[in-house]
């Protein structure tokens, strides 16, 4: 599948898809009916116009693959996922920095409510501000932006630097990520 994934990628690229905005560009010209995400249908004639010639069940297969929600449909931040190349050494480097520097507390290579609670910051949260949410309310809210399989208060490296990597994917350059990753995490 990765291969595929390559070809596609390379044919992005071929034709000008550099960068979030040629990404954008691309996705766009196959989402012909512009309801901003892709069929099947529409991804595979997309394919074909790149003159990518799959077999449907590689066809099927990849765009399963792309579709990380398996929502039957592309969106255009699973596309851009796909299609942008690998995380650089530089975001690796500093969201592992990031993952560290909140994991400091026990040191446990999972980040917890006990890791956040001497620097999250819980008085600032509106919803603490007004009474709805306690301390351990904001910390538990705030790990689960970063579980996407499964919530169980704990954020592994592994759904921290999947975060990051949706994140990231929406950045051009590695030093607009970094500044936002040591400006969002005061490192």
């Amino acid at each position: 599948m990765v291969d595929k994934l390559n070809e596609l990628r390379a044919k992005c690229f071929e034709r000008g898809a550099i960068g979030i905005h040629g990404i954008s560009r691309t996705f766009r010209n196959m989402d012909v009916d512009h309801n901003d995400f892709l069929s099947l249908t529409e991804f595979t004639d997309g394919l074909k116009k790149f003159g990518l010639t799959f077999p449907e069940k590689t066809v099927q297969e990849l765009f399963t693959y792309i579709d990380k929600d398996c929502s039957g449909r592309i969106l255009f931040d699973e596309f851009l996922q796909a299609i942008r190349p690998p995380m650089s050494q530089t975001r690796i480097a500093i969201i592992n920095e990031a993952f560290a520097e909140f994991d400091k507390e026990t040191g446990d290579g999972v980040i917890t409510l006990e890791d956040l609670r001497k620097d999250y910051i819980v008085e600032n949260h509106p919803s603490y501000k007004r009474g709805f949410f306690t301390k351990d309310q904001v910390l538990s809210e705030f790990l689960h932006v970063f579980e996407k399989e499964t919530e169980d208060g704990k954020v592994t490296k592994e759904e921290f630097t999947n975060y990051y990597s949706g994140v990231g994917a929406n950045m051009d350059t590695d030093e607009e990520f970094v500044k936002m990753m040591k400006t969002a995490w005061r490192i």
